[in-house]
């Protein structure tokens, strides 16, 4: 019986640490660095006068300004 339990244990413990193996610091940088490269990226596209306030807008709030 204890020997169940400890593998139990065991295995939620492992699972745990599998589902948080990606710590929130890593997904926070992934993030600054996508929204980054997709402000460079809104930077190459065209429109007319109120298109491009929206896409500045948009790229300005991207990169935190």
């Amino acid at each position: 019986m204890p020997n169940a339990v400890i593998s139990q244990l065991t295995r939620q413990v492992q699972s745990l640490a599998d589902k948080y193996t990606i710590t929130y610091s890593q997904v926070a940088s992934n993030i600054k660095t996508t929204e980054q490269e997709l402000a460079e990226m809104m930077g190459k596209l065209t429109g007319n006068e109120f298109d491009m306030q929206g896409l500045a807008e948009l790229t300005n709030l991207l990169k935190g300004e």
